[in-house]
């Protein structure tokens, strides 16, 4: 009888350091959640913010996720040609400057500009830290790996979260501020984080132009990068739906109440979704294993409308939210871990990285205006925050077209370089 493997020293510190650059990922993206509404409301005046306030918070939404696709396939390419920890580290520096320096606009289009830049990092940080742990973990191990990265996706916006109490009453500049902290996390990874064996060896094959040709050249490689980049669309679109617009949920259903009350009630509801999502993402790969990644996929993408239906039915309640919008995330962004499992196990060595950061993060590029549009719904709903969500989470029937497509992978171990 063989024995389980278990985690080496050097391991343990690779899964540790990615786990909490993502999570710090999340934190990011979160702590814009919590700022925008005191932040746009500043800028344009209160009168004017109920009028096109989400408008205006969907188009900057809608410039981070442009600059989180450009981003995982920039930084993707080069991570398959500098090595998966140094690009951890360029990335993970560039989107905590770029937090820090937001909280220094003065204007809307200015806000738009820094969250671009900083999801540049943010995308980039995926595609290193995708490909360094698929790499680094023997096979009967990553699907613990990616339930365990994705629970970064529980606990990023429960950080958030607690700092927008923390700082309750404070600009929401200061917010932004926090978001600098992460930068220590790149002395851990240049002192204790060695490049994986299998891209140590690696020589660059070719342009960064001639890599992502590659990966539409190959009948197979075609087909796995077109399905990965059509469940990349439903996935990131999904998954941002609830915690994107969550404080305007709050805000609706909390009609009369202090700014300081609504404030309160949205850090205490974004904690309370991701228990939630901490579920789900370790449910995915479980079931994965199990079932199968296609199947798997295809509950999750069943499930993740029907329950949004559910807690928003009727109105946004607040209590109806804490009570049912936990159900919603489990699936809608516990699907994520099955992204950090399924994607490496569909392109080779030396197009890992540039093939699972095309993959998800030009799914961004596609998704990215659904937030703008959805502020437009929700505007042409006379303000309905319910009418915009609802319409937004249709995207998942495209999932379940691409699925028939997809390539089942669960037993086979990744595949290698020629």
């Amino acid at each position: 009888m063989t024995s389980r493997p278990q985690f080496t020293k050097v391991q343990r510190i690779v899964l540790v350091v990615a786990w909490l650059g993502w999570v710090f990922d999340v934190m990011d993206t979160a702590l814009f959640n919590f700022a925008k509404g005191p932040m746009i409301s500043e800028m344009v005046g209160s009168t004017q913010y109920k009028a096109i306030g989400p408008q205006i918070e969907g188009k900057i939404q809608t410039w981070f996720l442009v600059g989180w696709a450009l981003g995982g396939l920039i930084f993707g390419i080069l991570a398959d040609r500098w090595g998966r920890t140094r690009t951890l580290i360029v990335t993970i520096l560039m989107y905590c400057v770029l937090t820090g320096a937001t909280a220094l606009c003065r204007t809307p289009e200015q806000v738009m500009a820094a969250r671009f830049l900083t999801a540049l990092g943010i995308g980039g940080e995926w595609a290193a830290g995708a490909a360094l742990i698929a790499e680094s973990l023997p096979d009967d191990l990553r699907a613990f790996a990616a339930s365990f990265l994705q629970s970064a996706a529980a606990v990023g916006p429960v950080l958030a979260a607690l700092a927008n109490l923390g700082l309750a009453g404070s600009s929401w500049r200061t917010l932004f501020l926090v978001g600098i902290a992460p930068a220590f996390l790149c002395v851990l990874i240049r002192t204790h984080v060695p490049e994986p064996p299998t891209t140590a060896r690696m020589k660059p094959q070719g342009s960064p132009l001639g890599m992502l040709a590659e990966l539409f050249q190959d009948r197979v490689l075609r087909r796995n990068t077109l399905v990965a980049m059509a469940l990349g669309v439903v996935g990131v679109t999904g998954a941002g739906v609830i915690p994107f617009w969550i404080p305007n949920l709050v805000r609706q259903g909390s009609a009369g109440m202090s700014l300081t009350q609504i404030s309160t009630r949205t850090s205490v509801a974004t904690m309370v979704i991701h228990i939630g999502t901490l579920l789900g993402v370790f449910v995915f790969p479980w079931l994965a294993q199990r079932i199968g990644r296609k199947l798997s996929f295809g509950v999750f993408f069943v499930m993740s409308p029907l329950t949004v239906l559910l807690a928003l039915y009727g109105g946004a309640e607040y209590s109806r939210l804490l009570l049912l919008l936990p159900v919603s995330t489990f699936f809608s962004i516990g699907v994520s871990a099955g992204f950090v499992l399924y994607f490496p196990e569909l392109f080779p060595t030396h197009l890992r990285a540039t093939g699972s950061g095309l993959a998800y993060n030009v799914g961004r590029v596609i998704s990215a205006p659904i937030p703008w549009l959805t502020g437009i719904i929700i505007a042409a709903f006379g303000g309905s925050v319910v009418a915009g969500v609802l319409i937004a989470v249709s995207i998942y029937i495209l999932g379940l077209i691409a699925l028939p497509f997809a390539p089942e992978t669960q037993g086979k171990p990744l595949p290698n370089d020629p």
